[in-house]
């Protein structure tokens, strides 16, 4: 039985030397299987098998026999191994051993050659010695942890991180680094990695630096054993470099976006303003002529002046006058609704505002390409951004002006569609008739940075920007194309829930206020100043200044005013300085301000108006707007004296 053992046994008596046996293991082993008959007869001594081994100075090392053995000197069990002469290595147990009732002495050994283990071994060692040194030298940042705690973190996560030593993060949860707005989504990336043992997929992550900055990272977990752990390596790499280039591509991109608005809004406001500045001038002579005849009439006695005619004319040219300023009015308003950069803000909207204004503003694109056909069915209002809409609406349409040629407008065509969709949702269509994309182009249409222009035509952001605007907004944006068969993008977007969509209030007639009251105007514009003083003189009476630092001035003199119209952003001191100061007297003057705004361009400016519960006009205003905020103010002074 004993030579079918895997590993060589030898047994020879101390004293004498005989062997008493020897498997054929042993005999292969050290290359005396010719002996084998004779030991197998007991006709051959220790020292012979010495002399006959296969490098026989490691055969005398290894099998030496102790010179003298008693009970209690005989060496007890030796393991070890060595590296043969012959490059083996040679694992040997050995043991001292008495036949009860007999003083005989034996040694029993136990070869067995483990160079192929060693070598896998040694292999094994270098593998993760190189793999180690490729971890300590690469430019991801890797860390690993076990149980929520640091265990490993490589020298570019620690520069990243700010720390010299890598025992200053060690042992410390890693939730110690992330930011706590990205606390839930680690949480539940680790839960899957770690416990669920499935890998994290590539996100977006924050990172706190040891002197408590923050920094982007895109991370992905995997699963591993590592020194024996069940573990979770983590590789990040900072992108905060490739994200502040993707701020400037992306700001690129608004500066084309904001030539298209351009050419827009020059288009629709030329055509009123061209009648506006004709009839003004119109008007301006027709009073100047008016007044030469009256002139004339007092100089030379009674004469006919063509009062009814004149004043007929002049009233229509002044009429029409208004109407195309108050078609700039309307086209600046929606420039500003459509622009706005602001966070992101969700009210009911409908759909077809922020669509019709991007339809005017890309018209200098359209016209010369393709017919427009618009198709809008009745829907609800959405649950969005009207502003981030009118940036997707108005890239779609630009993109499908683009897919088809200047020069023959008739034979093309572009559709803009808008029908209801699933149950809870509005879906809008851009359609063209242009060249179409190919499968390979429409697979990488919403890729960051991917685009068909040329060089300087375009940097490829617009439809990502679109589709992540969307995504963002709860909704979603698909797109079919054919090569030669045109494209068509659909946005899906939420209707409003029942307590978004505002009910429309009737509006109260303006409170009828007989006394006549101490009124304050405040605007760096002085022509805005004379305007508004001029509507509200007729009833009351109007200071005006033309900066904060007057404003202040007045309203620390003592006069007595009933109502403040108070300009937002004047350079200097500002509107809501001014504000900020008289409230701080709490004299009661501060809740009697009127704000009047151009546009809340600053974050400060947007907050303080969410904030305070003081009435607002937006510019440019109309005549009923001041008279029915100032009476609706007065009327509430003269509630409260």
């Amino acid at each position: 039985m004993g030579d079918n053992l895997p590993f060589g046994l030898y047994l020879v008596e101390i004293r004498t030397g005989r062997i008493q046996y020897a498997n054929h293991r042993f005999c292969q082993l050290w290359g005396i299987t010719a002996l084998e008959a004779r030991i197998e007869r007991g006709e051959i001594m220790h020292d012979e098998v010495l002399h006959h081994c296969r490098a026989a100075g490691d055969a005398a090392e290894f099998l030496r026999l102790p010179d003298t053995c008693v009970a209690e000197e005989c060496p007890g069990l030796v393991e070890d191994e060595a590296l043969m002469a012959d490059g083996r290595t040679v694992r040997r147990l050995s043991t001292s051993s008495r036949v009860d009732g007999d003083a005989t002495h034996y040694r029993l050994f136990a070869f067995e050659d483990v160079t192929e283990r060693k070598r896998t071994q040694e292999a094994l060692r270098r593998s993760e010695e190189s793999f180690r040194k490729l971890i300590d030298r690469a430019p991801e940042g890797i860390f690993v942890h076990t149980q929520r705690r640091f265990i490993y973190a490589n020298p570019t996560l620690l520069r990243a991180l700010g720390y010299d030593d890598a025992a200053e993060l060690m042992a410390k949860p890693i939730w110690s680094i992330v930011h706590p707005d990205d606390l839930e989504l680690v949480k539940d990336r680790v839960h899957a990695a770690a416990v669920k043992g499935e890998q994290a997929p590539l996100r977006e992550v924050r990172y706190l630096r040891r002197d408590g900055s923050w920094y982007d990272a895109e991370s992905v977990g995997i699963p591993i054993e590592f020194d024996g752990h069940e573990s979770v390596v983590v590789m990040s790499r900072d992108i905060t470099e490739r994200k502040q280039a993707q701020s400037q591509l992306l700001q690129n991109d608004r500066m084309v976006l904001a030539g298209t608005l351009a050419a827009g809004v020059g288009h629709e406001i030329n055509n009123p303003l061209t009648y506006v500045m004709a009839n003004l001038a119109s008007a301006m002579d027709s009073v100047s002529r008016l007044g030469t005849e009256l002139t004339r009439a007092g100089e030379h006695g009674p004469r006919t002046v063509p009062w009814p005619a004149t004043l007929h004319d002049t009233e229509s040219l002044l009429k029409e006058a208004q109407e195309g300023a108050m078609r700039v009015r309307n086209i600046v308003r929606d420039l500003k609704f459509i622009s706005r950069q602001d966070e992101e803000r969700r009210e009911a909207v409908d759909v077809r505002q922020p669509l019709d204004f991007s339809i005017n503003m890309a018209t200098s694109q359209l016209r010369h390409r393709a017919r427009l056909i618009k198709k809008y069915e009745p829907v609800p209002r959405v649950h969005a951004d009207g502003s981030r809409l009118g940036q997707v609406f108005l890239n779609l349409l630009v993109n499908a002006a683009h897919a088809i040629p200047e020069g023959n407008a008739e034979e093309h065509h572009i559709t803009v569609w808008v029908r209801a969709g699933a149950p809870g949702s509005v879906m809008v269509d851009v359609s063209d008739s242009g060249c179409g994309m190919t499968p390979a182009v429409l697979s990488r249409v919403f890729d960051p940075f991917f685009t068909t222009k040329p060089v300087g035509k375009g940097t490829g952001l617009g439809l990502s920007i679109c589709h992540s605007l969307i995504r963002k907004l709860g909704g979603d944006i698909t797109v079919r194309s054919e090569p030669g068969n045109g494209t068509t993008f659909t946005v899906t977007l939420p209707t409003a829930p029942d307590a978004v969509v505002p009910e429309a209030a009737p509006s109260a007639p303006a409170p009828r206020v007989e006394r006549r009251g101490q009124v304050l105007v405040i605007d760096d514009e002085p022509a805005v100043g004379r305007s508004l003083a001029r509507i509200i003189g007729m009833k009351h009476r109007v200071t005006v200044v033309n900066n904060g630092e007057d404003a202040l001035a007045v309203l620390t003199s003592g006069a007595p005013f009933d109502a403040v119209f108070c300009d937002l952003m004047m350079p200097g001191i500002s509107g809501m300085d001014v504000y900020e100061r008289v409230r701080e007297r709490g004299d009661g003057v501060a809740q009697r301000f009127i704000f009047i705004t151009g546009g809340s361009y600053t974050t400060r400016a947007r907050q303080f108006l969410e904030r305070v519960p003081n009435l607002q006009i937006e510019k440019p205003f109309d005549v009923e707007t001041i008279h029915q905020s100032l009476g609706q103010l007065l009327g509430l002074t003269r509630g409260n004296e």
